[in-house]
This record gives C-alpha cells, sequence and structure tokens, in this order.
C-alpha cells in the first residue's frame, strides 16, 4: 500500500513537471488562460478538468491504430513545446547572466543535457521531477502569496472566455503529457491512479490560483509577468529565475521524451537529432509567439483527438481491454 501511494505521488510530480514550464512559471501562459479574466468557477472547472482527463488518459486503453494516431500528433506537438521551453531558458539565462555575451551557447549546452536525460527514459524524469518540483511547487505558493491580490477573485467570468480558456488550456496540457501520464501512471493500480489524477490536479490549480492573484494586474505585453513583480529585489528576482529553469528542465525532458517515443529503434539517433535541431530552430520563433498562438491551436486540436480516438478504441478493441497496471515489483 505505502509503496502504491509513494508511487502514485512521483506520478503526480511527474505530471506537474511536465505541465509546468516556462510559460506557467513565468505567468505568460496563467495569464493569457486565467488571469485576464479570473474566477472561482475557471479554477474549479480546470481541477474538474484535469483530474478527469488525467484519470481517464490512465485508464484507458486505445487500439494500435488509435495509439499511432495520438502518437503522431502529440509528438509533432511536443516538438514545437520543447521549442517553446528552449526559448524560455535562453530569456531566463539572459536575466541571471546578463554578464555573458553568448548566453545562447549556455542554453544549446542546457538543451544537450535535457535531450540525453529524456533518451534515458521514464526512470529519468520521474527521479528529476522527484528531485526539483517540490522546491518548484512551494517557492510559487511562498512567493505567490506575497504578491496576491486577494480581491481579485470573482465567483463566475464575464464572458465565456472566462470558461472556454481554462477548459483549453486542460486539453492541450492533458494530450500533451499524454506519454508521460500512461507511462508513469502504468505502475498504479485503478484506485492509485484516480488518487493520483487527484493529486496532480490539486497541486496545478493551486499554483495557477497564486500565480493568477499575484499576475492579474500586470499589464499584458510584459513577457515574464510572475518574474516581473519581484525585478525591485534582485535576491528573490534570482530566486524565481532558477526555479523558472528547473521547472523548463523538467517540462523539457518531458517534451523531449513524448517527441522521441513514437521514433522506430531502427533509425533512432539520425531521427533523435533531427527533432532535437527542430526544437532548437522553432525556439528562434519566440516565447510569447508560441505560448499566444501554438497554445490555443494544440488546445483545440487536442479536444478533437481525445474524442475521436477514443471512439476508434471502442469500434477496434471491441470491448476487450487490456490490464490496466503493473504490479510494482517486491524487494525479496
Amino acid at each position: 500500500m505505502r509503496r502504491f501511494f509513494f508511487q502514485s505521488v512521483i506520478t503526480a510530480f511527474t505530471i506537474v513537471g511536465s505541465i509546468i514550464g516556462a510559460g506557467f512559471i513565468s505567468g505568460k501562459e496563467i495569464y493569457e488562460f486565467f488571469a485576464s479574466e479570473f474566477s472561482f468557477s475557471g479554477i474549479y472547472l480546470t481541477f474538474l478538468l484535469f483530474a478527469f482527463l488525467i484519470g481517464f488518459t490512465m485508464q484507458e486503453n486505445l487500439s494500435e491504430t488509435s495509439e499511432k494516431a495520438v502518437g503522431l500528433f502529440v509528438s509533432v506537438a511536443n516538438i514545437f513545446i520543447s521549442g517553446c521551453m528552449v526559448a524560455g531558458l535562453n530569456e531566463v539565462y539572459k536575466s541571471l547572466f546578463c554578464q555573458i555575451e553568448k548566453v545562447e551557447i549556455l542554453t544549446v549546452i542546457s538543451a544537450i543535457l535535457i535531450f540525453i536525460i529524456s533518451c534515458k527514459g521514464i526512470g529519468a524524469t520521474e527521479k528529476l521531477n522527484g528531485v526539483l518540483i517540490p522546491i518548484v511547487i512551494a517557492v510559487i505558493i511562498i512567493f505567490g502569496l506575497l504578491k496576491g491580490n486577494k480581491t481579485a477573485v470573482n465567483l463566475s467570468p464575464k464572458t465565456y472566455g472566462g470558461v472556454v480558456k481554462p477548459a483549453v488550456y486542460v486539453g492541450f496540457n492533458v494530450i500533451l503529457s499524454t506519454k508521460v501520464i500512461k507511462k508513469s501512471g502504468e505502475k498504479l493500480s485503478p484506485p492509485f491512479k484516480i488518487l493520483s489524477s487527484i493529486i496532480t490536479s490539486l497541486i496545478v490549480c493551486m499554483l495557477i490560483w497564486v500565480i493568477s492573484l499575484a499576475v492579474v494586474n500586470v499589464d499584458k505585453s510584459v513577457e515574464m509577468p510572475f518574474r516581473k513583480l519581484f525585478v525591485g529585489n534582485k535576491k528573490l528576482c534570482i530566486i524565481v529565475d532558477i526555479i523558472t529553469v528547473f521547472a523548463i528542465f523538467t517540462t523539457l525532458v518531458s517534451s523531449f521524451y513524448t517527441s522521441l517515443e513514437i521514433i522506430p529503434k531502427q533509425n533512432g539517433v539520425f531521427v533523435k537529432i533531427i527533432v532535437f535541431l527542430l526544437a532548437l530552430a522553432i525556439s528562434k520563433i519566440g516565447f510569447s509567439s508560441i505560448v499566444e498562438r501554438v497554445y490555443p491551436t494544440v488546445g483545440i486540436l487536442s479536444y478533437a483527438v481525445i474524442f475521436i480516438t477514443y471512439l476508434l478504441s471502442k469500434i477496434f478493441l471491441k470491448g476487450q481491454r487490456a490490464r490496466t497496471f503493473l504490479p510494482l515489483k517486491r524487494k525479496v
């Protein structure tokens, strides 16, 4: 029982790590999808959708045809997300190491290191998230509460955008993290899969809440609104930059891992290098541009993919269900 509970928490941290990347920690992503029309109803809807869709993704077994279709879409989408994370990492390094002229070299070196870790599989991803994510969660909550505007909370959104945007946000995050959710959660029994999905949803929504309250009154044009709040205090700003790097590392490892999962083993090395170079090329588009344009598009497509593949799985599986979990190995 303890081992399953511990694994459910590690799985939750791993999924959280795949969600809270550069856009999340910087506040840019949160401002776009939540803070612009912040409400209790929007957060509650986000909690329900995350818990349901993550639990559904862990439990559902797709047919081989559906699995390939989803895998292709998710892998391509994660290449764009990897590019976004690299762009975000470059922005953070510029603020941390402003005296270094060629800071892009440091970004590339970090990206290569992360790429190598992602190639080692889900075990390495879980270990990285198990160490870094608790630190990230603690700092965001403390710093967010310091700057939070408690009067900014509305019971319900003023327009449909306050409902649609959070729903879109949940959709693209779940579909982008599909491989991580399924791989990390496959060791759990069904009840602990549900527990892990609830823990994940609770953590993510709690972080969305505190960041939204902090950035709700920040100018929309600001590249990194959450960081902007601490610019006046050099020490606090450095801490925010460091946890942003941590969050980018965890999300980038998950994005690279997901992008590489669909690649056949016989020509894996060559294609993996191409994927890595594509992510670097996409990062040149710019951090804000990817968050504002690519994320909503992927979010809308995500629900279509989830719905279509679910129908296909029912048609091809014909009611046959495989085992939903692999027992944890016990020490003899």
